[in-house]
């Protein structure tokens, strides 16, 4: 556990950003669960600590802006972030969302499909996002 915490600090420090006792927490939460959470999810983990929802989010639009997490849209309504575990400033993995319970995951260990064609010459990129939408392995062992 101490050892996570100090990653956390160490990448708000590399980050030029204030390693505050919240923002340890919610790093350091992220680095543990390696899964997207939402706002409110990572509220309710964060509870017995005094850092409110405003702050939260605040604190992940920093992160965002640092490159340190990415924002996942699943579509629910309830956007979902992540440690960025590469060197964008973005997505770089696809994520699968399941249309069942709503369940988000990275696939870290898959790469995004490269996107060559001219007739995106006259076009400036911004982000690249790729979601699998299906039934996850659980909501398939209900069935």
């Amino acid at each position: 556990m101490r050892k996570i915490k100090r990653k956390a600090a160490e990448i708000l420090q590399k980050a030029n950003l204030k390693r505050t006792a919240g923002r340890i927490a919610l790093l350091t939460l992220l680095l543990e669960t390696k899964a997207p959470l939402s706002g409110p999810e990572i509220a309710e983990k964060l509870s017995d600590i005094d850092f409110n929802q405003a702050s939260i989010y605040r604190s992940l639009a920093s992160f965002q802006e640092a490159g340190i997490v990415h924002k996942i849209e699943s579509g629910d309504r309830a956007s979902r972030f992540a440690l960025c575990a590469c060197d964008t400033k973005g997505h770089c993995h696809p994520h699968f969302i399941c249309n069942r319970c709503g369940r988000t995951e990275c696939l870290g260990n898959m790469s995004m499909p490269e996107i060559n064609s001219k007739k995106l010459a006259n076009y400036r990129i911004e982000e690249k996002e790729f979601y699998l939408r299906g039934l996850c392995d659980r909501c398939l062992a209900k069935k």
